[in-house]
């Protein structure tokens, strides 16, 4: 028989499946009591393997986990990382987080910054407000890494599952209902683990992508990178701004993390000889801050290291019934803290995607990762490359026009709009995807887009946020004004309704328009289908292609 964990505790407002084994062992039947609806969950040759427990992977057996697909999660290390290169959670990030119920919890651990400035030498050319940011969360929240991990860990512990430490992933086979994993113990055990499907989020060097031979095709960057957390003192130690320092192709970034601790980048240009790989003292930190100019002491130093930057990514995410996520799969430069995020949406878009083939949707719906999830990767490797090279120029020429582009860009709202958008990660969008449906709507968000969330009415008066309906991994189905699609919902499963008011705030009119609509939205927050009153029977054929028919 299929093996399942549900979790053990559960937030306010869930209603956990119950699972009825049915004869042939392979499958269960899934009964939610909230809402009675019965569903089969073809669970063929066992459930989800996610090898690697860093934030990509946590994120996803959290997903698998809330979906109610057995997941293991398998970690050859010894526990989660002390310290980490990894420092911001965007505002898309949190907006993931608050389907967890994990934004506040990180926004009262992490550090909130407001503002990011680039000068050249001691000339600031570049400024802009991630006040912004269209979003709950305008800013951008400085939070290690290790802190990170800590509250997903947490959160993937009260669903009932442990991350299995000192388990390398050993080998695997695939076929075309799923495959075997090999895993060898600390204790030096061996077990075969009988997967639907098998996710490698093991970093860089990923076993999971060397094993199926897809290339990661790119280079490394020829610059040197040191990091410090180091306590600061010194009329010019930022508060809640972040501060990048260009000078004769060097870089100094400066943003602080706490009270007390304040991360410190510096990159150099040289070669990539010993010393480069040497571990940089509290002097060296100092002598770099000295040559900028600036007013600023170096005290301690909770955490100091030198690393490498490498601009790469895999040719492909799947491979049968295999895929690739968060650094296996992509990894640039530190350009606009966009690596831990992008791995963490990595996840959100293949977890709904896969239980929905769990839940019977077609398997070719699983193609639509590579498709979406690729793109953003070609785009973010080739902005995130574009911003080093500029950044570190020792060009005067190319420098000139870098200056003179940030000073335009101070000044004109929309290029800001645009720049927040970006390194926030809200911009991102699937409109060209062929898995969402667009048939007509007004306003200004299409098919494909982040659904924003604004507050609204219901039908029946009640007054909240639109997309507070989400936090379950289910569709959010919402009307307005659309009585004849009530037919057509009833005979859809896994999904919520929001049956809305017709008259609604200034901001909900602004992303939607004023005509009556049908929206649904998918498990990830990104809008799936936009319809018109009339649209009965193009929702009946999105709902089929993503499983929710």
């Amino acid at each position: 028989m299929t093996q399942r964990w549900f979790p053990q505790s559960q937030p306010p407002g869930y209603h956990p499946p119950i699972v009825i084994p049915t004869p042939d062992l392979e499958r269960s039947i899934i009964v939610n009591d909230r809402s009675y609806i019965i569903t089969i969950m073809g669970m063929v040759r066992g459930g989800v393997v996610v090898v690697g427990s860093g934030p990509t992977g946590l994120a996803l057996a959290i997903e698998m986990a809330r979906s109610g697909l057995s997941v293991r999660i398998v970690d050859k290390g010894s526990g989660p990382v002390q310290w980490s290169q990894a420092l911001v959670v965007q505002a898309r990030t949190l907006e993931q987080f608050e389907r967890y119920g994990l934004a506040e919890k990180a926004i009262e651990q992490g550090h909130p910054i407001r503002h990011a400035a680039m000068f050249h030498g001691r000339h600031r050319f570049l400024h802009f407000d991630f006040a912004r940011i269209k979003s709950r969360y305008p800013f951008a929240l400085f939070l290690p890494q290790s802190e990170t991990e800590a509250l997903l860990l947490a959160h993937l512990h009260s669903l009932g599952i442990e991350v299995e430490r000192k388990t390398e992933l050993l080998a695997f086979k695939d076929s075309s209902d799923g495959g075997e994993a090999t895993v060898r113990r600390g204790d030096g055990t061996t077990e075969t683990i009988p997967f639907r499907w098998l996710v490698g989020c093991d970093g860089a060097h990923s076993t999971v992508r060397h094993a199926l031979g897809i290339p990661f095709e790119g280079e490394g960057v020829g610059l040197r990178f040191f990091l410090g957390d180091l306590e600061l003192t010194g009329a010019d130690v930022p508060e809640d701004e972040l501060v990048i320092y260009l000078q004769h192709g060097n870089v100094l970034f400066i943003a602080r993390l706490n009270d007390k601790v304040t991360r410190v980048i510096a990159v150099e240009h040289g070669e990539q000889n010993e010393s480069a790989n040497r571990m940089p003292e509290t002097a060296d930190f100092q002598r770099w801050i000295d040559a900028f100019g600036l007013q600023i002491r170096v005290g301690g130093a909770a955490w100091r290291a030198p690393f490498h930057i490498n601009e790469r990514k895999a040719r492909h995410y799947r491979q049968g019934n295999v895929f690739l996520a968060g650094d296996s799969s992509h990894i640039h430069s530190p350009v606009a803290g966009q690596g831990m995020n992008t791995g963490l949406q990595d996840a959100a878009n293949l977890a709904w995607k896969l239980a929905a083939v769990a839940n019977g949707a077609p398997d070719t719906l699983l193609d639509s990762y590579n498709e979406e999830r690729g793109a953003v990767g070609d785009a973010l490797l080739s902005s995130t490359s574009r911003g080093l090279e500029a950044a570190t120029t020792t060009n005067p020429f190319t420098a000139f026009f870098r200056d003179l582009a940030g000073s335009v860009i101070s000044h004109l709202p929309w290029l800001q709009n645009q720049v927040v958008s970006f390194i926030s990660e809200t911009a991102i969008h699937y409109r060209d995807s062929s898995i969402v449906t667009d048939v007509g709507g007004s306003g200004e968000v299409r098919a494909g887009d982040r659904m924003p969330n604004p507050p609204v009415t219901l039908a029946d008066g009640t007054q909240k946020p639109l997309l507070a309906s989400l936090t379950q991994p289910q569709h959010l189905l919402i009307t307005q004004k659309a009585p004849g699609v009530a037919a057509a919902v009833s005979a859809l499963r896994s999904i919520t309704m929001l049956d809305l008011a017709p008259k609604q705030s200034t901001e909900f009119r602004e992303h939607f328009g004023s005509n009556p609509g049908v929206w649904v939205v998918r498990p990830d927050g990104y809008l799936g289908f936009r319809g018109g009153p009339d649209s009965e029977r193009a929702l009946i054929d999105y709902a089929r292609s993503v499983g929710i028919d």
